[in-house]
């Protein structure tokens, strides 16, 4: 993995009359932070106990997967759901692994991933759920901190919560004065409701145009990281990411995918409290549909 410095762009601080630092993670390698977690996974496998890994992902986590397998020489397969953008499938198969596609509204994308672990000796590499992916996630963090640490609020996409826990872990551990701030799909909040429930709780497959976000519920062990050290998650609704992911692509010239797109959008459309002044902000991921660019209107903007 690489760093990845902080930028800033004089239109969005403009436009929000903020100091926005952004992490650029969208320049990692294969595109995404997902690099980071599965790099530090199978940078560490005991090869010779198995006969490769598996992953489930609707994309970036199974780019990276397959990209760090290829690198070690180790097999890689795939549980891919059939409606994954086709970009993220095209650059998948650019690393040959075995993918098998399913039907993530009739079949649970954990089941199956373990059902063919065990059949075929493969070590699983989650996609957000473990020690060493929420370690690797971390690491964006305590870069962001290193390099300016004198941010109000760390803003981050929430999804299974690999990348929500492990940030919010490392910056309290380096100043526990930051805020972190969770951004979700209105229609697809898990962690919210999960947080205001007190317990982890399942939702429908949410139909959000944020694909990465799509999960039910958050991890097992990133729930109670999260319920610890999210300050607060907010929601964006389908519109909101939309406009954004037009908005940063047209305006602001930051090729970002639906995904990292929900933190530009709580910044566009003002969710955070005017006292907050200056403010760091992931961008997960660059693996974007260009179905979904210039579909939506960046009028109200």
């Amino acid at each position: 993995m690489k760093p990845t410095p902080l930028l800033e762009n004089p239109l969005l601080n403009s436009i929000t009359d903020k100091k926005v630092f952004i992490k650029p993670e969208f320049k990692q390698w294969t595109g995404s932070f997902k690099y980071r977690g599965a790099y530090n996974f199978i940078s560490q496998l005991d090869r010779t106990s198995r006969n490769g890994v598996i992953a489930g992902s609707s994309g970036n986590h199974g780019i990276a997967v397959s990209s760090i397998a290829e690198k070690f020489g180790v097999n890689a397969t795939l549980c891919i759901p059939k409606d994954a953008p086709r970009e993220k499938l095209i650059k998948i198969n650019k690393f040959n692994p075995r993918v098998i596609l399913f039907d993530r509204q009739k079949q649970d994308r954990t089941t199956l991933t373990e059902e063919i672990a065990g059949r075929d000796s493969l070590h699983i590499i989650p996609s957000s759920d473990h020690e060493k992916i929420i370690a690797g996630t971390g690491t964006i963090g305590i870069e962001m901190l290193e390099e300016h640490d004198g941010l109000d609020v760390i803003l981050i996409p929430v999804g299974g919560g690999g990348l929500a826990s492990g940030v919010a872990l490392a910056a309290h551990h380096m100043n526990p004065r930051v805020q972190v701030i969770g951004v979700e799909p209105e229609i697809g909040c898990d962690t919210k409701i999960s947080l205001k429930a007190n317990r982890i709780t399942s939702i429908l497959t949410p139909n959000t145009i944020a694909d990465g976000l799509r999960h039910t519920q958050p991890g097992q062990l990133t729930f109670p990281i999260m319920k610890k050290h999210l300050d607060d998650v907010m929601t964006v609704t389908e519109e909101e990411i939309l406009s954004a992911i037009n908005f940063s692509h047209t305006k602001l010239g930051l090729k970002i995918e639906a995904s990292s797109a929900v933190v530009i959008a709580a910044l566009l459309y003002k969710k955070l409290p005017e006292n907050i002044r200056k403010i760091g902000v992931v961008l997960s991921g660059s693996n974007y549909d260009h179905s979904l660019l210039y579909s939506g209107s960046i009028e109200a903007i």
